[in-house]
């Protein structure tokens, strides 16, 4: 049986420190069943990867195309000191983990996906 493959939504592109813009809300559920669940985040440049950078969410054992929602403030991303990778990571019944290795190319101003499509946030100051 193959990783999970997570779909999601999210309410905004960009957070900051300021009162109601200071964290995101995102919804996401799983394909298949999993036994695990993390959402990362670590500073552009910085190694990343399952268990690596600031642990923003997590959750257990969850069924297949159970949807589940959490959010990400501001102070998930250290100091606001740079550009951060936000990444979600499912393992699967199997012991594989999905790889979901989004980032910010040097210069863009939001995430961009594999396909070249925006992802999560941006930490604005």
């Amino acid at each position: 049986m193959p990783a999970p493959g997570l779909t999601f939504s999210v309410d905004k592109t960009k957070i900051g420190n300021q009162p109601g813009f200071d964290h995101l809300t995102v919804t996401f559920q799983a394909d298949l069943a999993y036994t695990e669940f993390e959402c990362r985040a670590t500073k552009v440049g910085e190694e990343y990867g399952v268990g690596k950078g600031a642990l923003v969410a997590s959750f257990s054992t969850t069924p297949a195309n159970t949807q589940r929602t959490f959010e990400v403030y501001d102070d998930y991303l250290v100091q606001g000191d740079g550009e951060y990778r936000i990444s979600l990571f499912a393992k699967g019944q199997d012991g594989s983990w999905n790889d979901n290795y989004y980032y910010i190319p040097i210069g863009s101003s939001m995430y961009i996906c594999a396909d070249g499509k925006p992802y999560l946030c941006m930490r604005g100051d």
